[in-house]
């Protein structure tokens, strides 16, 4: 009887693999899954006190050195000088909110969430596309406030120019510096990458000439922001508003760091899990 109703169990019980829980489930060609984004998404929006940060020190920066100073008014080839600045600052806000992807992957590191995505056929290439979508869907509600805001209160753009503007700080500014987060999460531990972090992005915005014009630098400090990864967006953003076409060393400088920071994301996703 052992024998017949063995032979009664359909062949698929024997080769069923055990089930996967949703969130580990992934395409096996690397593609995008569905159930994992979601999850990551979720958890990005319900962190309030980064998303709350990320919106309002970029606001508050423009409306101190965009909108209160008489010289926000100062017209300039397609807008004014308050539209310059809140263009800085919206690249400003997505670099910082993009960042913080750093502090989420070496806390998903610290409690072997990483070492669980190893287990499933999820390539370092989707871990690190999941990861840049949901920055970006934070970068746009980011640049959107900021925009916003700056609309309201006095600042101008042309419509073409903000087009451009707006595309600059989300698309561009959110991809490099997720990037770079996810680079940072990866080569650091969860004590140690945020006092990296910090640190490195004041130094990029420093010589990015976010706050400081960088013509009031010396020739040496020019030469060295050029190969700073902030330099290239800035310099494109500078462009766009001054009617100018875009400088090919600087769209080099970004699309280089990127290919930097993705490259060093996606060789660390494949080596760390096995030595943690």
């Amino acid at each position: 009887m052992t024998t017949a109703a063995h032979a009664q169990v359909p062949q698929s019980a024997h080769t069923a693999e055990p089930a996967v829980p949703a969130p580990e489930r992934a395409r096996a060609d690397g593609r995008l899954n569905a159930t994992y984004w979601r999850i990551e998404l979720v958890r990005v929006l319900h962190n309030p006190w980064m998303i709350g940060f990320s919106i309002l020190m970029p606001i508050a920066l423009y409306l101190l050195f965009g909108a209160a100073p008489d010289y926000g008014d100062i017209r300039l080839a397609h807008g004014n000088v308050a539209g310059s600045i809140a263009a800085n600052m919206a690249l400003f806000g997505a670099m910082m909110a993009a960042a913080n992807v750093a502090g989420s992957v070496a806390d998903e590191r610290g409690v072997g969430w990483n070492r669980q995505l190893r287990l499933t056929p999820l390539r370092p290439s989707a871990y690190v596309a999941t990861k840049l979508l949901n920055a970006l869907i934070l970068g746009l509600l980011i640049v959107a406030a900021v925009f916003g805001v700056a609309f309201a209160t006095g600042a101008v753009l042309d419509p073409a120019r903000a087009a451009l503007c707006v595309a600059l700080a989300w698309f561009g500014g959110t991809a490099l510096f997720a990037a770079f987060g996810l680079a940072a999460g990866y080569l650091f531990t969860g004590e140690a990458v945020l006092g990296v972090v910090g640190p490195l992005m004041s130094l990029f915005a420093f010589f990015g000439g976010l706050f400081i014009p960088l013509a009031t630098l010396g020739s040496v400090m020019q030469t060295l922001a050029r190969f700073t990864p902030m330099w290239g967006l800035r310099e494109m953003m500078d462009d766009t508003v001054a009617g100018d076409p875009f400088d090919l060393v600087a769209l080099a400088n970004v699309v280089l760091w990127f290919a930097v920071f993705a490259g060093v994301a996606m060789w660390r996703y494949r080596t760390v899990a096995g030595r943690e």
